[in-house]
């Protein structure tokens, strides 16, 4: 029997059975987020050896110690009291470590709250068990939305674009067609028809892109309204989004014949996208060039973007890893420091392809030491980048 989640399935089976076939978008936002069922939505171990896939705030507290840096730079350059709102915390293992270092010292200690947006109550309790000493002073809040009146500070994510949900489209016979779910006797199978939504070609007129004939893609509508969101949840501050992906003339390249979308499940990828419905993870990688454009429409600046090496480097990552070895008990944990190491900076692995986009709002220009060996806007926006996307 196929290892899915059976309540799940019946879910899925039953509102297109009502409705019609569905989106794809739909579908993953059933498959990873529907209340109790969902891969987001249970109480799973998906992070780490005994998980699915490791993020980098698993790797080494390194990361979010760099994190703690840029973030108490970006303190500095607000001034007065500074909220960080970490939407998406997982475990809260980058929260952790992020409060552990900003409280030795730094600019940002005595004045800075921590609120983290979570919408699963498994990873809530999770979250709480882990940052309990922060959470008893009041220091860290939860919310299960990006709060309604503008903050100053920093809205911080990690990983979190990449799972929300996509449309799927072809272009077929010179015509953008999508891909939708419907169901057969077996389990489900892929349609295809009319867009679900003019949205779909307006997404790829905005960033340029142009697919040839029989090209997948997947178009991340959410991310827009997700930025729209940040924009408007933020008054003065930034915007701190780490994920993997490119820009929008990379993502859609001809080469990419069938999109990013991929399947996660114990540490192997696939394009199995309907096997171990509710129990796998399913992600694409980000458009930055959208994320950019959408940003500039409600007052986020691009401050930069580089990559995770360039960005963690910039913040003094080697000096504080070789701290890190010196502090190291014995020889495995030094072997455990540079693995940990290693992988955050690996410019042929997770350094390259994940990204780090500053926005900033309410205040000039600054120089980020995170920003410090970026890469050209250029790369985002285009020939022209003063017009962006």
């Amino acid at each position: 029997m196929p290892d899915h989640e059976p309540e799940l399935v019946a879910l899925i089976r039953d509102e297109i059975a009502r409705r019609g076939p569905m989106t794809f978008a739909r579908y993953m936002e059933l498959a990873l987020y529907a209340p109790g069922l969902g891969y987001y939505m249970r109480d799973a171990d998906r992070i780490g050896a005994t998980g699915d896939y490791y993020t980098s705030s698993h790797l080494h507290p390194l990361f979010g110690e760099m994190i703690a840096r840029q973030l108490d730079e970006m303190a500095a350059c607000v001034g007065g009291a500074f909220t960080v709102v970490e939407q998406g915390a997982g475990k809260g293992a980058l929260a952790y470590d992020v409060l552990s270092a900003l409280g030795r010292g730094t600019a940002a200690a005595g004045r800075l709250s921590y609120v983290i947006v979570e919408r699963s109550p498994a990873m809530v309790a999770r979250q709480r068990r882990l940052l309990d000493p922060w959470a008893a002073s009041g220091a860290v809040q939860w919310a299960d939305a990006l709060p309604a009146a503008p903050i100053e500070g920093c809205i911080l994510s990690n990983e979190l674009v990449d799972a929300f949900p996509v449309h799927r489209v072809v272009q077929r016979n010179g015509r953008l067609a999508e891909i939708y779910v419907d169901t057969a006797a077996d389990g489900l199978v892929e349609t295809t028809g009319s867009p679900s939504t003019p949205e779909l070609e307006a997404y790829l007129a905005r960033v340029g892109a142009t697919l040839i004939e029989g090209q997948c893609a997947d178009i991340n509508l959410a991310a827009l309204d997700w930025m729209r969101d940040v924009g408007r949840a933020l008054g003065r501050g930034f915007a701190l989004t780490v994920d993997y992906g490119y820009p929008a003339d990379e993502l859609f390249a001809p080469h990419r014949r069938r999109g990013t979308l991929l399947a996660y499940s114990r540490h192997r990828t696939s394009e199995a996208f309907y096997d171990r419905i509710g129990r796998q993870d399913l992600t694409t990688h980000v458009d930055f060039t959208a994320l950019a454009s959408v940003g500039r429409e409600v007052g986020l600046e691009v401050t930069g973007w580089t990559d995770q090496t360039s960005f963690l480097l910039g913040l003094g990552a080697a000096e504080a890893a070789e701290a890190h070895l010196a502090e190291a008990a014995d020889e495995t944990g030094r072997e455990r420091v540079l693995a940990g190491v290693r992988g955050l900076l690996d410019p042929h692995g997770m350094g390259r392809i994940f990204k780090v986009l500053i926005q900033h709002k309410g205040i000039d220009a600054p120089r980020l030491r995170g920003l410090s060996l970026r890469a050209s806007p250029r790369a985002l926006f285009g020939p022209d980048p003063a017009k962006g996307a």
